[in-house]
């Protein structure tokens, strides 16, 4: 007939079981505590903004604290603040550990004006869409053949048409060249017009930009060496036709 075991018996029995038990609970409790307070020590604390941009202007920055240092990168950075932020180029992301976050800003500035329905779209030189206006501050204003609706505009897309592409890389040249171009009207494909107070230029989307450029900077260069001027300039074609 079995025996029971008393108390002091069945402690003895299985106390080394129990510390086991224990050991691995504490274990287990001090590295989570220690993981606890590794994250918390290497959360981002202190965010440094350097640019030509106010720190209160830009909107997003508070998100990234709280955010492992370890785990947080620049394409996260640059996806969440330039969204929200369409007017500001992120030049670089730094990491100072344990906790520092220092962000380089650079401001956008419009180049164009796009006409909507209702105001405008101020394009960047890549045609990101900056901001929507009802005034065009004094930026060359394109009148594309389509007209785009306002409140489909948002900013921070792209007009990605080939025409506004086209024309926002000639007009980036031309004003590098001090040609004042006042407004652009874009018929289509085969006709960029741009106007130039009493003078007109014609590019196409249809040819090479950068040959365009390139003829445009060239005979450009020619009429100051000549001192001489032109009413239309036109580079859709293969020669240049120039009419005085």
């Amino acid at each position: 007939m079995l025996q029971k075991l008393s108390f002091r018996q069945f402690f003895r029995k299985n106390l080394p079981k129990g510390k086991v038990y224990i050991l691995i609970t504490v274990t287990a409790l001090v590295f989570f505590l220690t993981l606890i307070s590794i994250n918390s020590y290497l959360q981002i604390k202190t965010i440094i903004v350097e640019g030509d941009i106010p720190e209160y202007q830009i909107r997003g920055l508070e998100n990234l604290k709280g955010i492992n240092i370890l785990l947080l990168t620049e394409s996260y950075v640059a996806e969440n603040l330039v969204k929200n932020n369409p007017m500001i180029q992120l030049d670089e992301v730094a990491k100072e550990f344990p906790n520092k976050l220092i962000l380089k800003f650079k401001s956008i500035v419009p180049l164009a004006a796009v006409k909507l329905n209702e105001g405008y779209a101020l394009l960047s030189e890549d045609a990101k869409i900056l901001k929507k206006s009802k005034t065009t501050r004094n930026l060359p204003i394109i009148n594309f053949y389509q007209r785009l609706d306002y409140y489909q505009i948002v900013p921070g897309n792209k007009l990605d048409y080939k025409e506004i592409v086209t024309t926002l890389t000639l007009l980036k040249k031309s004003q590098d060249l001090n040609l004042k171009v006042e407004s652009i009207d874009i018929g289509g494909l085969s006709m960029i017009e741009f106007n130039l107070n009493a003078k007109k230029i014609i590019f196409t989307a249809e040819k090479d930009k950068k040959i365009q450029n390139f003829e445009l900077e060239t005979i450009m260069k020619q009429f100051k060496i000549e001192a001489k001027d032109f009413k239309e300039l036109d580079l859709r074609f293969d020669k240049p036709i120039v009419r005085f």
